[in-house]
C-alpha cells in the first residue's frame, strides 16, 4: 500500500432541474435544464489537503471537510477499485455519514444522515471520466435528488497533485 499527500481541488456546478429522479422512468437523462457555464453561476471550488492510498485492488482518495464545505467535522474518501475505474464511491463519515455511487448510466440510492435529520437520497450518473492515476483528475457529472426536494444536475471534477505542486 502507498500513502501520499496530496493537494486536492474540487470544482463544483449545480442546476436546478424539474426532473423526479425517485420515479422508475428511464427517460429521466437530465436534459430538461443545460448546466450552466462559469461565467452565468461561477462553480464553488475548494482547495484541500487530503491523502491518496492505493493497493493492488483499490484507489482511495481521502480529506477532512471543512467549514467551507458545511460538513466540518466529517472525513469524505472517494475511491474506486482498479479494475472498475467507472464505478465511483463516496463515503462521509463523522457528523455527516453516508455512501453515494456514481455510475454512468446507473440510478443508485443511499441514505444522507446529518446531525439534524437522515434522508434518502436518488443520484443518477450521466458521465464518469476517471484518470485519476494517469492524469490526476475524476470528473462526474451527475443528477442528484433529496426525496421529495427540486432535483440537481451537478459537475463535480477533482484535481490531484502532490502537495508541494501549485495549482
Amino acid at each position: 500500500m502507498t500513502k501520499r499527500n496530496v493537494m486536492i481541488s474540487i470544482t463544483t456546478t449545480r442546476l436546478m432541474i424539474a426532473a423526479d429522479l425517485f420515479e422508475e422512468s428511464e427517460d429521466c437523462d437530465g436534459e430538461p435544464l443545460p448546466l450552466p457555464d462559469a461565467e452565468q453561476n461561477g462553480p464553488e471550488e475548494l482547495l484541500i489537503e487530503g491523502k491518496l492510498v492505493t493497493n493492488a485492488e483499490r484507489v482511495e482518495l481521502m480529506y477532512d471537510e471543512s467549514e467551507l464545505s458545511g460538513m466540518q467535522g466529517a472525513v469524505t474518501t472517494v475511491g474506486f477499485a482498479r479494475n472498475a475505474p467507472g464505478l465511483i464511491s463516496m463515503n462521509r463519515t463523522g457528523t455527516v455519514l453516508t455512501s453515494l455511487v456514481f455510475e454512468e448510466g446507473k440510478r443508485h440510492f443511499s441514505v444522507y444522515d446529518t446531525i439534524f435529520s437522515s434522508f434518502q437520497v436518488c443520484v443518477r450518473t450521466l458521465y464518469v471520466k476517471n484518470r485519476l492515476l494517469e492524469e490526476g483528475y475524476l470528473d462526474i457529472e451527475y443528477l442528484i435528488e433529496i426525496h421529495g426536494a427540486q432535483a440537481e444536475r451537478c459537475k463535480m471534477n477533482i484535481r490531484v497533485r502532490n502537495s508541494e505542486t501549485l495549482f
